[in-house]
């Protein structure tokens, strides 16, 4: 039954990225908890738009893409048809502040990231929210609503047709019962939070050697694909390439894993909600609030640096990175897979 001081048309904000997306579905699920039976919406940029499409807890996902400013205005008169009554702007940006407020709901909830703290009516403190991982952060917001945290559990459905993509293609590359599936995410948005490719090149002719695992490269863009032709090269007839896919196609692919080994990045973020282990190259950014969640998992880093979590997206000489060995990475590998493997 509805009470009248609840919220009844929801929107939440999260612009990008794709983990980060990812990253807010436990705050999806316990908002709907809480309010049964409000209208809630989602606005994000379009590329983020597949992490949510098929979402049991949401009734409209709003894809935004900045465009001329006739095109912005009329994005704005759109959100004030929709009426809502409670905004929550998880993103903080100057451009998703001033959503915020143009949206012209009655109660608007952000952080007190500078000067957009202004554009809000319910400040909340980031200093307190940012006490461990970037989900319990999201979190944080439920109790200035009054609501418990029921579920920590990320989420990403598949549906039907990705999953018989997933299908298909196991089934194209001969993929049988038994052999485990480690999947290589060498993308990152930064040159610097990257693994060197040479590294993940010897990684996969090394992991390829091995009775019953399959190696499976993964990329989105075209100099991720050149970048994945080059890891697999020598060792092609034993490394996958995956094909060219839709965002909810390569999540089928990294849901039928074993094991994903990468950057910090969107699919090891997508892969960590299907519940699949990871081990995560870390460097500028901090594990603890930008790790894997809720999944068995292996941090690699270049210990001992004063420069780790700088969060920088640049670096002439990213040692956080280039200083993580194959050796390191192999010797995880084994820890992972301890008693899976002969």
């Amino acid at each position: 039954m509805k009470k009248a001081a609840d919220p009844q048309n929801i929107l939440l904000i999260k612009m990008l990225g794709i983990g980060d997306v990812v990253w807010t579905t436990p705050l999806l699920s316990n908002l709907r908890q809480g309010f049964p039976h409000a209208r809630i919406s989602f606005l994000c940029r379009s590329f983020c738009t597949p992490v949510l499409a098929n979402n049991p807890e949401l009734d409209e996902v709003i894809s935004f893409d900045p465009g001329s400013l006739i095109d912005q205005l009329n994005f704005i008169r759109g959100l004030r048809r929709r009426k809502f009554d409670l905004v929550i702007d998880l993103f903080g940006s100057p451009r998703s502040a001033l959503l915020s407020l143009a949206s012209g709901a009655r109660t608007r909830i952000g952080f007190d990231f500078g000067y957009r703290r202004w554009f809000y009516n319910r400040v909340l403190s980031a200093k307190e929210a940012n006490q461990g991982h970037e989900v319990e952060f999201h979190l944080y917001v439920l109790q200035t609503l009054g609501l418990l945290v029921k579920s920590r559990e990320l989420v990403f459905k598949l549906s039907p047709e990705e999953t018989s993509f997933k299908d298909r293609w196991w089934g194209e590359w001969g993929i049988k019962a038994g052999e485990k599936v480690v999947g290589l995410v060498a993308t990152s948005g930064s040159v610097c939070r990257r693994w060197p490719e040479q590294s993940f090149s010897v990684l996969a002719q090394r992991l390829s050697s091995l009775k019953n695992i399959r190696v499976m490269v993964f990329w989105g863009l075209k100099s991720e694909l050149e970048s994945a032709q080059r890891i697999a090269k020598g060792s092609e007839e034993k490394v996958l390439i995956i094909p060219k896919t839709s965002l909810g196609q390569m999540a089928a692919l990294l849901a039928g894993c074993d094991l994903v080994i990468g950057n910090n990045c969107g699919p090891v973020q997508i892969a960590t909600a299907f519940k699949v282990p990871v081990i995560n190259f870390q460097g500028p950014t901090n594990p603890r609030g930008q790790g894997p969640w809720g999944v068995p998992h292996i941090i690699l880093r270049n210990e001992g640096l004063p420069c780790l979590e700088c969060n920088k997206n640049s670096c002439p000489d990213p040692r956080c990175m280039t200083g993580i060995s194959v050796e390191q990475t192999m010797e995880a590998f084994k820890t992972m897979m301890a008693g899976k493997i002969e």
